[in-house]
């Protein structure tokens, strides 16, 4: 028995010591290795001074391409638009971005994810190597006791989001894989045409944003201008006189794009339609 117990004893301090070495490399590579997504870009951005920077989801990363804006305009900015990210990891992608970085401006799309403020389970996971951080984990730590063991538990959040932050992830980092959306500064184009000719029924809810007000103080602080905007919806149910009424310099351009052959679905252009959605936002952006 005695031997059972020094075995079982020896093991889990094996297991625990091989977890807190593999948590370590797998941060380290998220740290230093080839990005595999737009926060460890930003994570090591430069200090420098572009004209302009893009946050938001995949509504943003589809559309607002920043190759052509540097070609009709001369001005040089980055698209920081991630998939999934709602209020609450636009907010951090803005924060961390000033971190290290400076941009004159700032645009932020904004649409029907206006209602939520808690982490998105798919947006947040791109912040999660870096939970053991201090300032990263105070934005996360009011949301819940999961959040404390992904931060406290080693290897944790890598093994139960190993398709996203696992071994895959992190070998294709070590060896330096190139990823995709650095060749046109963060644009990706989407593919397909919207094949349904119906309308976008969801609407937005009457209320403000906690997230959205610590991007506008942020801002102020940094004396940066920030305008928000909502990009091409199909045939959208929702006029967004609700993100007129609560956010301060707002344009609605979510029906700037009508045609469906420009849509890869309800509420994504494809690349003709993010090649015509640029020239508008050009158009838009440089009348302010």
């Amino acid at each position: 028995m005695k031997q059972f117990i020094t075995y079982s004893v020896l093991l889990l301090l094996a297991t625990t010591l091989l977890m807190l070495v593999l948590d370590a490399t797998y941060t380290h590579v998220y740290n230093s290795g080839s990005y595999r997504n737009k926060v460890m870009w930003i994570r090591d951005m430069k200090p420098d001074t572009l004209d302009y920077a893009i946050f938001g989801s995949s509504r943003a990363k589809y559309t607002v391409n920043p190759t052509v804006i540097a070609q009709q305009t001369q001005q040089e900015g980055v698209n920081l638009g991630m998939n999934a990210s709602g209020p609450f990891e636009v907010k951090m992608a803005v924060q961390e971005f000033f971190k290290h970085t400076f941009a004159k401006r700032i645009y932020v799309q904004i649409d029907y994810t206006y209602y939520m403020t808690a982490p998105d389970s798919i947006g947040q996971l791109a912040w999660l190597p870096y939970i053991k951080e201090k300032d990263i984990f105070e934005h996360f730590k009011p949301y819940g006791k999961t959040y404390k063991t992904y931060k406290q538990i080693p290897m944790y959040r890598y093994l139960i989001f190993d398709g996203s932050l696992g071994f895959r992830n992190v070998t294709l980092s070590a060896l330096g894989k190139t990823p995709d959306f650095l060749t046109d500064n963060g644009f990706k184009n989407r593919w397909g045409t919207l094949q349904e000719d119906t309308p976008y029924p969801y609407t937005l809810e009457q209320k403000t944003n906690k997230q959205i007000d610590e991007i506008i103080k942020l801002a102020n602080r940094k004396n940066v201008e920030l305008y928000f905007f909502t990009a091409p919806v199909y045939r959208p149910a929702e006029d967004f006189s609700t993100l007129k009424e609560n956010i301060p310099n707002y344009t609605n351009m979510s029906t700037t794009v009508k045609d469906k052959s420009y849509f890869s679905d309800h509420m994504h252009v494809n690349e003709e339609g993010a090649r015509l959605f640029t020239q508008k936002f050009i158009a838009v952006s440089y009348t302010h």
